[in-house]
């Protein structure tokens, strides 16, 4: 028995995802009244290549100082601009930065690890394309911005073609950025000067990337494995690690990993219709190293973990499993491999890495199909719950049962962020990352880690009553809700997570 199929409506999918960016409320009662913010409509003058924003002022609390994109209705765009994460209130001497687009879709950022510099993907219509017997669509690229966010000026930099971007990473001086821009004709990697928007490069990649970064001597690392011929349905090639030079974005090495079980496919009924076609879909989760120098990458289908070593330009495979005694090692030796017996027909890991790059934060989620007391073929889901694991030797340090969809760690390391449904209500929580003790759990109240532009981050805590978004700060160690401030819906936190 094979996964059965279903037609995904990307477009209805993607305005879901944007929803519940901004769908929230319950469990936190304010300690004071709202605070209302006002809308400001300042009048932004696009220039084709500069947009010149006004200057800080020298009083800018920069420390508590995020950056917060809301969705003009009546201009049809993203309305950008730095705000007091504490209060919600906008940090005075700074106008809006408007960016092009629409809210079908989730606006794209990303911020370097100085939160000196901005990217931002600004979008008009979208684009779609033929994917497992339906379509996938995404949001049409049209430009790209970038925000010298303490001197708040930014450059437009020209995108070549009618495509979509995806993934897109800085360099660890936040000097360059890199993107894959991707068409129906192929993928492409382009690199760009964020201070001036010049293109500095541009190189043609044989997948599209599932993770891209910079190690810390400046190379490049694109991780991903190329579709099958028909994207969805037939086999995709084998995952593959692709290191270039950061600069000139030449080829340095590339390890393919045929043995890692990854992608969609379709296996029975594949030229029937839709909804009774039969698919595998496995996804393997691949991070990086925090300081670039390594991929570790958790298998979809087995309890395993390999690590490439990209400077020493090696990879190995080991399983993840609790430490053994020296008989349970002598007699793993002599023991022999039994075949899998079970209806497994798809898996999804998601991995996080701790900043010191010792522990991996492992959540699963597995789909079986099996005949119901009708002889229907019915898809249920089983939760495989949360892992701790050693990097150098897969040791499994904790495990905890958990039925959830997301898995985040906070950029300090400190908090994993998780969130599901019970039954037909969102839960989101916040974890001890150290003992897996749940600290505190909301109820359609969602939590974001909103980065600040002094490193930090700010948890954050959320609803909408479908025209306003009701903000609340969560603060350590109960985190408990601080009084609840209101903005003009829907928003986006720029580099939120």
């Amino acid at each position: 028995m094979k996964l059965l199929s279903i037609v995904n409506n990307s477009r209805n999918v993607m305005a879901g995802l944007v929803l519940w960016l901004v769908f929230w409320l319950a469990a936190c009662v304010p300690t004071s009244a709202p605070i209302a913010i006002e809308p400001t409509r300042l009048s932004v003058t696009a220039a084709a290549t500069t947009t010149p924003i006004l200057s800080p002022t020298a009083t800018t609390p920069i420390t508590t100082t995020a950056l917060l994109a809301r969705w003009n209705m009546a201009d049809g765009r993203y309305d950008m601009r730095p705000v007091d994460a504490t209060t919600g209130q906008d940090v005075p001497g700074y106008s809006i930065l408007p960016l092009t687009g629409d809210n079908t879709y989730a606006l794209q950022t990303a911020l370097s690890a100085d939160g000196r510099t901005l990217a931002a993907i600004e979008s008009n219509g979208e684009i779609c394309e033929a994917s497992g017997g339906g379509s996938a669509c995404r949001a049409r690229a049209a430009g790209l911005q970038l925000v010298d966010v303490v001197a708040w000026q930014g450059v437009t930099a020209v995108l070549p073609g009618t495509g979509w971007v995806g993934p897109m990473q800085f360099n660890p001086h936040g000097s360059l950025l890199a993107l894959a821009h991707h068409e129906g004709s192929g993928s492409q990697l382009l690199l760009f000067d964020t201070a001036s928007g010049a293109q500095l490069g541009q190189q043609p990649i044989p997948f599209r990337p599932t993770l891209m970064a910079f190690t810390d001597d400046g190379s490049l690392v694109l991780a991903g494995a190329a579709e099958g011929e028909l994207r969805g349905v037939t086999p995709p090639g084998p995952f593959t690690v692709l290191l270039l030079d950061g600069d000139t974005l030449a080829e340095q090495w590339r390890l393919a990993l045929p043995d890692m079980v990854n992608g969609s496919w379709c296996t029975a009924v594949c030229d029937g219709p839709h909804e009774q076609q039969q698919t595998e879909s496995w996804q393997p989760d691949v991070v990086a190293a925090p300081d670039g120098r390594a991929l570790y990458i958790v298998h979809a289908n087995e309890d395993k973990l390999t690590t490439v070593d990209l400077y020493g330009r090696t990879a190995h495979t080991i399983p993840i499993q609790p430490e053994q005694s020296w008989l349970e090692r002598l007699l793993a030796l002599t023991a022999e491999t039994a075949a899998a017996k079970s209806l497994m027909s798809g898996g999804h890991k998601t991995a996080a890495v701790s900043p010191d790059g010792q522990r991996l934060y492992v959540m699963s989620n597995f789909w079986y199909v099996e005949a119901d007391a009708h002889g229907q073929m019915v898809q249920r889901r089983e939760a495989g719950g949360v892992q701790v694991v050693e990097v150098a030797d897969g040791r499994l340090l904790q495990t905890k049962e958990v039925d959830a969809d997301r898995l985040r760690l906070t950029p300090d390391g400190n908090y994993l962020l998780l969130d599901g449904w019970d039954e037909d209500k969102r839960w989101f929580e916040v974890w001890d990352a150290n003992t897996l003790v749940m600290i505190t759990r909301l109820e359609e109240l969602e939590i974001t880690a909103v980065p600040l532009l002094n490193g930090g981050y700010a948890l954050l805590a959320g609803n909408t009553d479908g025209f306003q978004v009701h903000l609340r700060l969560m603060v350590a160690p109960y985190f408990k809700c601080a009084p609840v401030w209101t903005v003009d819906g829907p928003i986006t936190w720029i580099a939120g997570q």
